[in-house]
């Protein structure tokens, strides 16, 4: 017995089933790369930078900050993307 898509007039731009769990785990993988990964560098550099200039722990707190700040962004302009894919539709 077939069973019916729960939402057949809605697909992705790639075509694919945008309700499957494989395109939801890569949704969930690019908005986490956008996360971590600028907290994870600024995070580091002031690592680096309060070694190497006996700082501890402000440069490290600041560049956190900042890479909390860049992950926004990142993720408002994710949004923003998806707002106009679905616009279009």
């Amino acid at each position: 017995m077939k069973r019916a898509a729960a939402h057949p007039t809605t697909k992705s731009t790639s075509g694919k089933d945008p309700y499957s769990l494989g395109t939801l785990a890569s949704d969930l993988m690019d908005t986490t790369w956008r996360i971590a990964i600028p907290v994870v560098i600024f995070a580091g550099i002031g690592i680096f930078a309060d070694r190497k200039f006996d700082t501890s722990p402000w440069v490290t707190l600041t560049g956190m900050v900042v890479g909390f700040f860049v992950a926004g962004a990142l993720l408002k302009r994710q949004l923003l993307s998806v707002e106009q894919q679905e616009d279009k539709k």
